[in-house]
């Protein structure tokens, strides 16, 4: 280290020039203004690239320590440090780059004092002054200056307990501002340290003490489970590694739990305000405003979305299919706290252009992928499915998981794609009842159904036996009266029922009998909305009385995930109705049920 010549290198342009030194001394003003709150953040960052593995601050009368035990500076180092964008550090090799973040730090402190190795200096304005005396203003970090002995003497005690500790890079700032300090520590959240590659132990005395230790463990190639003990609390969260971007993952005792939007923020390795619209953190190789608070989209961010994209289809990818709690979990954090489907609608952010990119990674993947369909129970779709490409269960009860991988390009599963495994599967009468009233409707509406199979399909009860339409026609025997009223409550009408019975079970047809409350007797089906003139007030005093439900109970009720027809029918039931959806049943109307005070009810 040649810190003589790095002086006098400084010193002489500056003499020559005191009107640019001037200029860099704004541009010092800006930067500390522009890093508000993110100067611990800072050196941290810088500490992180020495491979430092442990970082220290202690507030001690009116110096703040600041030690981290990584690599001493070389003379390249204490180049960049003093002067603005020189830094040689590589943009993905280290978390700072540009080379201008230590100059945040001019914003709580007089002068700054650096012992590194052998390396001994001061940074102060009131001595750059005296050398520059022709510059209007001066900056706090350009010129190095030697540490005086007066400063070494106060500093001493301090200094040789973390030097015995194996600290090798202490900054000491001195005339701090408290309320400086204690605003810059308040702006840490821990979970800032999560993507650090190399910093395990933190300890930041100012009023208290608190210490934070970062215990790593290595699941597999891609994997590692991070642990932090801050005081007496501990987090635990799951980092998935991929080229270019890595995910944290929160865990609660061994749980994964999805973050809320608000905690859920993108990171450069140090956060970013950014939100990236999932419950996870993501961090990447993203370029961010000279705060660091905002992502840019610049090409290096866009290729780095790109590689985040292709991360998470490979989790989906890896886990989908698996029919467990940790998968689940897993795929529960990566859903979009918004309805992709409305992303066209969305302003451009990072959620909008990494969904785009998750779309377009594999989508003969998401294609191949078959949901349960709506209309059938999904014990019984287990059942009937064809299990190399089906989605778990678990995963359809998800909120949101449906709309998100239906908008990937997955499908619902056809009928006639279930219909091979029917005769051949131990179906719950209710599965039997959801297939008839499908089968049913389909026929119904002149939808391509094989008579041949339909007619040998054994899905009806009689006797308390699953029979087909041939069976029931060779003995004559009777539909089961429960299961008949099992089809009128899954949506199939009267009518439904007859006119098929009447094509393919005419004997059994006129034995039928309905009872005389259901829905179709009652009203005129050609209507769009039909209240009973028994009571005309009937949905004027419904919303009369509607006001007394609090919009807290709504808005905790209603989820975003669903359509404005979904949402319709979820407010109308929270009021006090009883409706349910048969819009898949082509009958004129969507809406079907009874008002708050048992009138039936039908919307289109």
């Amino acid at each position: 280290m040649n810190f003589n010549e790095v002086r006098q290198n400084l010193l002489e342009e500056a003499k020559a020039s005191p009107n640019l030194l001037s200029d860099v001394a704004g541009l010092e003003n800006y930067i500390s203004e522009s890093y508000h709150n993110r100067s611990f953040i800072e050196l941290l960052q810088n500490a992180d690239d020495a491979k430092a593995t442990k970082f220290k601050i202690i507030k001690n009368n009116n110096f703040l320590y600041v030690a981290n035990n990584g690599r001493v500076f070389s003379q390249q180092d204490l180049e960049s440090l003093c002067r603005s964008a020189s830094s040689k550090k590589v943009k993905g090799e280290t978390i700072g780059y540009r080379g201008i973040g230590f100059k945040s730090v001019v914003g709580f402190s007089k002068e700054i004092h650096l012992i590194s190795g052998d390396l001994e200096l001061t940074f102060s304005k009131e001595k750059t002054k005296l050398e520059i005396p022709e510059a209007t203003n001066v900056p706090l970090i350009r010129i190095p200056h030697l540490i005086s002995r007066s400063v070494k003497e106060v500093i001493a005690p301090i200094f040789q307990t973390l030097k015995l500790e194996g600290f090798t890079t202490i900054f000491v700032f001195s005339g701090v501002t408290a309320n400086s300090i204690e605003s810059e520590f308040n702006s840490i959240e821990y979970n800032a340290l999560i993507f650090l590659r190399n910093i395990l132990e933190t300890e930041i005395a100012l009023n208290e003490l608190i210490t934070t230790k970062i215990t790593k463990k290595l699941i597999s190639d891609s994997e590692l489970r991070i642990t932090f003990k801050t005081n007496n609390s501990f987090t635990n969260w799951l980092i998935s590694n991929s080229s270019g971007s890595s995910i944290a993952f929160s865990m609660n005792e061994d749980k994964i739990i999805k973050l809320p939007p608000e905690k859920s923020l993108i990171h450069t390795f140090l956060p970013t305000e950014e939100f990236n619209g999932f419950g996870v953190l993501i961090n990447g190789n993203f370029n961010t405003d000279p705060s660091r608070r905002h992502l840019i989209f610049d090409s290096e961010t866009i290729v780095a979305i790109k590689q985040c994209g292709k991360h998470i289809v490979n989790l989906l990818i890896n886990n989908i299919r698996k029919n467990s709690k940790e998968s689940a979990e897993l795929i529960n954090a990566l859903i979009p706290c918004s309805d992709p489907r409305m992303i066209q609608f969305m302003k451009d952010s990072f959620l909008k252009r990494i969904v785009e990119e998750i779309k377009q990674v594999d989508p003969e993947f998401f294609r191949r992928l078959k949901l349960c369909p709506s209309w059938l129970n999904p014990k019984d779709y287990q059942l009937l499915a064809d299990t190399s490409n089906i989605v778990s269960n678990s995963l359809s009860e998800l909120e949101g998981f449906n709309s998100f991988i239906k908008y990937l390009g997955a499908t619902e599963t056809q009928i006639d794609e279930l219909i091979s495994n029917i005769n051949k599967s131990d179906l719950s009468i209710l599965g039997c009842a959801q297939l008839t009233k499908q089968l049913f409707q389909s026929i119904l509406s002149n939808k391509k159904i094989n008579e041949s199979d339909f007619l040998n399909l054994k899905i009806i009860y009689s006797h308390g036996q699953r029979k087909s339409i041939v069976e029931l026609r060779e003995c004559s025997c009777s539909i089961d009266e429960s299961f008949i009223s099992l089809l009128l409550e899954n949506g199939l009408t009267e009518f439904d029922i007859k006119q098929i019975f009447k094509k393919y079970l005419p004997d059994i047809n006129s034995k039928i009998q309905f009872k005389s409350n259901t829905l179709e007797n009652q009203n005129n089906e050609q209507s769009q909305i039909s209240i009973s003139t028994e009571n005309s007030n009937s949905f004027i005093t419904w919303f009369n009385e509607s006001k007394k439900v609090s919009n807290e109970l709504i808005r905790q009720s209603v989820k975003r995930w669903r359509s404005a027809e979904e949402q319709t029918l979820e407010l109308l039931n929270l009021y006090g109705f009883r409706l349910k959806d048969v819009s898949k049943q082509n009958i004129g109307y969507d809406l079907e049920g009874y008002d708050p005070h048992g009138i039936i009810y039908r919307l289109k």
